[in-house]
């Protein structure tokens, strides 16, 4: 039997990209991941999600939605006068 060195996982968030969305994961250092941190640029903004793992570890395992940071790269700022 051959170890993988990757496992599945599936994101639970408050919005529709992770509302049971699978991925794979690598392993880091022969352990499941606590916290994953995805990035995703949208137009001009990053968008900075986290997720952290459940106490569930039989695959998929879940990852539930904790964290979410937008950051214009270019633009005004919306202050108003």
């Amino acid at each position: 039997m051959s170890q993988s060195a990757t496992y599945r996982a599936v994101l639970f968030g408050p919005n529709p990209i992770a509302a049971g969305t699978e991925v794979e994961l690598e392993y880091v250092d022969g352990a499941l991941q606590d916290v994953i941190v995805l990035e995703a640029v949208e137009d001009t903004e990053t968008i900075t999600r986290t997720y952290k793992r459940g106490h569930e570890t039989e695959e998929p395992v879940p990852y539930r939605f904790v964290e979410e940071d937008s950051t214009e790269v270019a633009g005004e700022a919306d202050i108003p006068n």
